[in-house]
């Protein structure tokens, strides 16, 4: 079973709970600090995932680090995720529940990548356009990608509009050759 789909299940079935029993907010909470403290110490990565140390132990060390700060819910999830030994899926379920609450909220999640650095001004423009266009608050990332040579790479959901020099020489070779 593919990564995005055993995190999404797991996502899926958390934001169900967290959603029943009102606590959205508070179990978001506690992902971006999970997230934040798994993107800060490798150590912590490690134990997690190494298959010699015994999940029991594993839950009891999330439990000296979190149980204090962290709702039950979201404790007995990671209990849940240790016991079924999917430790190395964590950061992508977190991923995967970011992604749900954006549905939730009706949050869409866009990037832009240009070849040029471009002003932020520019880049509110952009975000407000895509909003108005698909009629959802719209999440706008910005990478700067000098491959590009020219032009601009536009991601939205599942699409992917491509005004960049480097695909259209990519095509224009392709027709002559072809």
């Amino acid at each position: 079973m593919s990564r995005q789909i055993v995190a999404g299940r797991y996502a899926g079935a958390l934001f169900s709970l967290a959603k029943q029993q009102d606590l959205l907010p508070q179990v978001e909470q506690d992902l971006k600090n999970l997230a934040q403290v798994l993107a800060g110490s490798e150590e912590l990565k490690e134990v997690l995932q190494n298959k010699r140390i015994a999940s029991y132990k594993k839950y009891q060390l999330m439990q000296e680090l979190f149980g204090q700060a962290f709702q039950a819910l979201t404790l007995n999830f990671i209990g849940v995720i240790l016991e079924k030994r999917r430790e190395e899926y964590l950061e992508d379920i977190i991923k995967s529940f970011e992604r749900e609450l954006d549905r939730h909220h009706g949050v869409m999640e866009a990037e832009i990548r240009t070849a040029v650095e471009l002003p932020e001004e520019d880049r509110q423009a952009l975000a407000e356009k895509l909003a108005k266009a698909t009629g959802k608050q719209v999440r706008l990332r910005y990478r700067l990608d000098p491959g590009l040579m020219a032009g601009a790479v536009l991601k939205i959901g599942d699409k992917v509009i491509d005004g960049s020099v480097a695909t259209r020489l990519k095509n224009l070779k392709a027709q002559l050759s072809g």
